[in-house]
């Protein structure tokens, strides 16, 4: 027991007063209640949004679910269950709303009406990096960099580069070969994937590969964008709280000094030296250094750019092609029909070319639906509305807002047996609202690289298929329902049991 006494000044107790016994458990309830009381009262203040159901734990404690979701790596779930329980705009916190509907994304991630109509970016991307082409909130500044790298991004640039991209494919193969011939017949492919996205995405974007298949692991920088992310989203979460304050308080003296500043600055040192190097081919770089005279940007932001595509593409693209092989070897009447038609193309990953793989109808049937199902970004990322309506709803200026992609691809009012691979949706027979996919958002601020995104995705495939006999071992039978989602996937093991295939 718990014993509080009232004492006078002189210390002396009262007569006829006895002490006041608190129980243990109502003083755990009354800490908890202070506790709980200073917490709300540390949130910022947020717009009221009137008319626009969500959970009452949301609501009046500021989320607490949700940022609960968040740190456990439950968010995708979260949000899909808050649009599955009270519709298709639903609050989750005071002022903050997620949607699931093909309206509300364009609403919110499309082009304004007007000046002052467009919802930009929260201040969440402020956590993530310096300014660049994801992170910054003003559209004039965006416009301009997307101005100076897009004509390099289009699909007519990207099939410039299908010859780079097959021989880092063939490197990959290099690599899974040699380790075949050691006696294991059975490989976990996620670092191997990984590395080949760092090496494709730098020789194309750089023109310089950074070898990370060849030294076996990619370099310690390459593997921030997923940490920075979360501590972001967490800081985002807990905005105004203190709580962000002490976890950065304890971050630096929990963890090496300065990881996240030694991680910039070797990438940093990596693009300023392929800025000033000699190329050998018109990549990327050399193409917007072309144009770089009338762009009006100085160098360093030219730099940071660079940066920021190169961090975009790696995590995203090995998440995508994990997906893919994991749902094609957990289907196999898919498998088989999509071998198929690959053989029907090509004889082996030295014969592919860029037109012929656009054209294959259910390899590109395969990769989207497997974007469907398992979005390398399942979040799209918060936006403050301007004072506008999002799918019918007003939302008051200042209200923080986003589009679940996991929740949308996944919404039955456009997806017959929306949690099953059904690449044949795709066809055009099928009744589904294929627009309602959007794993690269829409809009002038979708992703730039989606194209180079596309062809990276439909090469390695191809190329995967065509040269191995694959089959899934991995212990998480349901990628779907059982993995862990914070801003990225936590992808889990990709193990197969592989063998060269045979050509035909």
């Amino acid at each position: 027991m718990a014993f509080l006494a009232l004492y006078l000044p002189s210390g002396q107790a009262p007569e006829g007063f006895p002490p006041i016994i608190v129980p243990y458990p109502a003083l755990v309830v009354i800490l908890s209640l202070l506790v709980l009381i200073l917490f709300i009262k540390l949130q910022p203040k947020q717009p009221v949004i009137k008319g626009v159901p969500g959970p009452f734990l949301d609501i009046f404690c500021w989320g607490i679910a949700t940022k609960l979701a968040v740190i456990s790596g439950r968010s995708a779930y979260q949000f899909q269950m808050l649009n599955q329980s009270y519709g298709k705009v639903a609050r989750f916190s005071a002022g903050q709303a997620t949607t699931n509907t093909i309206k509300a994304l364009r609403n919110i991630y499309g082009a304004g009406a007007g000046k002052g109509s467009a919802f930009l970016k929260s201040s969440f991307y402020r956590s993530i990096s310096r300014r660049n082409i994801f992170t910054a909130s003003d559209p004039g500044y965006h416009s301009s960099v997307r101005k100076l790298f897009g004509p390099s991004m289009t699909p007519a640039s990207m099939d410039a580069h299908a010859g780079v991209v097959r021989e880092c494919i063939l490197r990959l193969h290099d690599v899974i070969h040699s380790k075949l011939q050691t006696g294991s017949t059975t490989l976990s492919l996620n670092d191997m994937l990984y590395c080949h996205s760092i090496d494709t995405v730098s020789e194309v974007v750089l023109g310089k590969s950074l070898g990370c298949l060849e030294r076996g692991k990619p370099y310690f920088w390459t593997a921030q964008l997923p940490r920075i992310f979360y501590w972001a989203t967490v800081r985002d979460q807990f905005d105004g709280s203190g709580i962000p304050t002490v976890m950065k308080w304890l971050l630096r003296r929990l963890i090496r000094k300065g990881i996240r500043v030694r991680s910039e600055e070797a990438r940093m040192q990596l693009i300023h030296e392929q800025l000033k190097a000699s190329h050998t081919r018109r990549d990327i770089m050399v193409e917007v250094l072309e144009r770089a005279a009338t762009s009006g940007l100085p160098e360093s932001e030219i730099a940071e750019n660079f940066s920021a595509l190169m961090l975009a593409g790696f995590h995203t693209t090995q998440n995508a092609l994990c997906a893919v092989i994991f749902f094609v070897l957990t289907h196999p009447e898919s498998h088989a029909k999509l071998v198929r038609e690959l053989q029907s193309a090509f004889t082996s990953a030295e014969d592919i070319t860029g037109d012929v793989v656009q054209r294959l109808p259910y390899l590109n049937a395969v990769l989207t639906e497997a974007l469907r199902l398992y979005p390398p970004v399942p979040l799209g990322g918060p936006r403050v509305s301007p004072g506008a309506y999002v799918d019918g709803v007003y939302l008051p200026a200042g209200t923080e807002v986003c589009t679940s992609l996991f929740a949308l691809h996944h919404n039955p009012d456009y997806f017959n047996e929306p949690y099953e691979f059904i690449p044949e949706r795709w066809s055009e027979g099928s009744t589904d609202k294929k627009e309602a996919v959007q794993p690269f958002l829409v809009g002038s601020r979708s992703c730039i690289a989606k194209y180079f995104a596309k062809q990276m995705m439909q090469f390695t495939i191809a190329g995967f298929f065509l040269d191995f006999e694959a089959e899934y071992v991995g212990p998480v039978k349901d990628w779907q329902r059982e993995s862990r989602c914070y801003a990225f996937w936590d992808l889990p093991d990709l193990k197969l049991n592989l063998r060269p295939r045979p050509r035909v």
